[in-house]
């Protein structure tokens, strides 16, 4: 265990703000400083349409310099906001697409060794397509397919897919039967 002495902010950014502690470990009394993020958290969703096809989105990303294959995601306005309402947000935003039935799935930190961000991460079922969704961010451009399992498990195994909430999305739901 390790108790925080000094909590001193480096950075301050639009959504993640930096942090270099300092701390005393417990267990031998010694010093040392844990540099770390907060973040406010996020949501994603594991989409799917009326026939079992799943959603995914590819959009670029510019620490990877790459497209990338992913479930739709986004942060939270907040460390308050509703995990469930940002998820229906993002999904509309993000697709053009909707969901009556969407349940939380699990809550994961994808970045424990350096943030505390966590992830709520969800099930959308029988999702369909809306006249009018909400605008999506000015700078995203992202597009959208449909996969069968088969294919997924063939983006997973040629590593198309390598975005760790998508893979753990998609192994979660591969393995469970609903």
């Amino acid at each position: 265990m390790e108790k925080t002495l000094k909590e001193i902010q480096v950075f301050k950014g639009d959504f993640i703000d930096i942090y270099e502690d300092e701390v005393l470990v417990l267990e031998n009394q010694n010093k040392a400083k844990r540099i770390y993020a907060k973040h406010p958290g996020g949501a994603s969703l594991l989409a799917l349409s009326s026939d079992n096809k799943i959603l995914l989105v590819t959009q670029y990303r510019y620490p990877i310099r790459a497209e990338s294959i992913e479930i739709p995601a986004g942060k939270k306005d907040s460390k308050d906001e509703d995990g469930l309402l940002c998820a229906k947000r993002e999904l509309e935003e993000e697709t053009g697409y909707v969901s009556d039935d969407i349940k939380l799935l699990f809550k994961t930190y994808p970045c424990i060794g350096y943030s505390d961000e966590i992830l709520d991460i969800y099930l959308a079922k029988n999702i369909y397509k809306i006249d009018h969704p909400k605008a999506a961010d000015d700078d995203e451009f992202i597009n959208v397919f449909f996969y069968d399992q088969n294919e997924v498990k063939q983006l997973i195994k040629t590593e198309k897919i390598m975005d760790a909430k998508t893979l753990i999305a998609l192994q979660f739901y591969l393995q469970m039967k609903f």
